[in-house]
C-alpha cells in the first residue's frame, strides 16, 4: 500500500500525519472539507486514520491522502 508513492510501514509510519483530501478537492490539501490525521493501523486496502477534527478513527482509501 502506498501513500504518494511512498510505501506505508506501520512500524515506521505509526501516527505520522496525513491529510484526507476528497476527490472534490481537485488535490487542493487547502480545501475546507480537508482533514488532518495520524495513521494508527493498517488493513487490506485501507489505511485506519485517527483524524483530528472529528476525532474519530476512519478506514480511509490510501489514494485520498496525503503526507503531511
Amino acid at each position: 500500500m502506498k501513500i504518494k508513492n511512498t510505501d506505508v510501514n506501520l512500524d515506521k509510519h505509526y501516527l505520522a500525519p496525513v491529510t484526507y483530501v476528497p476527490s472534490h478537492a481537485n488535490g487542493n490539501a487547502g480545501h475546507p472539507d480537508c482533514e488532518q490525521g495520524s495513521i494508527i493501523r493498517l488493513g487490506n486496502n485501507s489505511v485506519f486514520v485517527l483524524y483530528s477534527k472529528s476525532r474519530t478513527v476512519q478506514a480511509t482509501n490510501p489514494e485520498d491522502l496525503t503526507w503531511g
